[in-house]
C-alpha cells in the first residue's frame, strides 16, 4: 500500500478550515495498478487485449487482459505489460506510455513512481482491431483430426448415412457478429 505523508497532496481539508492535515491517505496497490493500466490506454498504439475465453465472454478472462500493471515497493516501481497495434513505432509508443503512466499516477494519487518498466507482450494486427471495433469476434478453426461428439456417441456402421454426405466444417472459420451500439 502506498501511504501519503502528512503535508502531501491532501492537506487543509479539516472542517475548521485550518491548514493542519486531517490524517493520512492510504492508497491500495490495486488502485495504483488500475490507474496505470487505464493511463496506458490513453496512448495511441496501446490496445486492449484479452486472451482465451475472456475474449469472447467479456470480463471472465480479466486476469489475462492487457494492459496489465503490477505495483512494487508501495508504488515506487510499476511494471506494465502491453498489447500494441501492429505496425507501430514500438520504442516511441513504449516511451510515451512510460512517461504518461508515471505522470498520471503522480497527478491522481500524489505517489511518485521512481521507475515504470514496460513489457510489450502482444502485437495486435491493425485489421483484427478494426474487425473487433465493428463487432466481429473470430472463433478458432475447427480441428479436422477431432471427430465430432455425435460420431463418438454412435459407433460407425456399415450402412450409409441417410442424412447425406458429411459436412466439411474445417473449410471455414466461424465468426460471431455482436451489436456494440446498445448497452443493457
Amino acid at each position: 500500500m502506498a501511504e501519503q505523508e502528512p503535508g502531501g497532496p491532501v492537506s487543509g481539508g479539516g472542517p475548521s478550515g485550518d491548514d493542519s492535515p486531517p490524517g493520512t491517505l492510504t492508497i491500495a496497490d490495486r488502485v495504483l495498478e488500475k490507474i496505470a493500466a487505464r493511463a496506458a490506454l490513453d496512448i495511441p498504439g496501446v490496445v486492449r487485449h484479452r486472451s482465451g475465453v475472456g475474449s469472447v465472454l467479456g470480463p471472465v478472462g480479466e486476469r489475462s487482459a492487457l494492459p496489465h500493471a503490477t505495483v512494487h515497493a508501495g508504488g515506487t516501481r510499476i511494471t506494465l505489460s502491453l498489447a500494441l497495434e501492429w505496425p507501430c513505432a514500438v520504442a516511441e509508443v513504449s516511451r510515451r506510455t512510460r512517461d504518461h503512466v508515471a505522470a498520471e499516477v503522480e497527478r491522481l494519487t500524489g505517489v511518485v513512481p521512481l521507475r515504470v518498466d514496460v513489457t510489450v507482450s502482444k502485437f495486435e494486427p491493425r485489421q483484427a482491431i478494426r474487425r473487433r471495433q465493428r463487432g466481429y469476434v473470430d472463433l478458432p478453426p475447427v480441428r479436422e483430426d477431432t471427430p465430432p461428439d455425435t460420431a463418438q456417441a454412435n459407433p460407425p456402421s456399415d450402412a450409409p448415412d441417410a442424412a447425406g454426405p458429411p459436412h466439411r466444417t474445417a473449410a471455414f472459420t466461424p465468426t460471431i457478429s455482436i451489436e456494440t451500439g446498445a448497452r443493457r
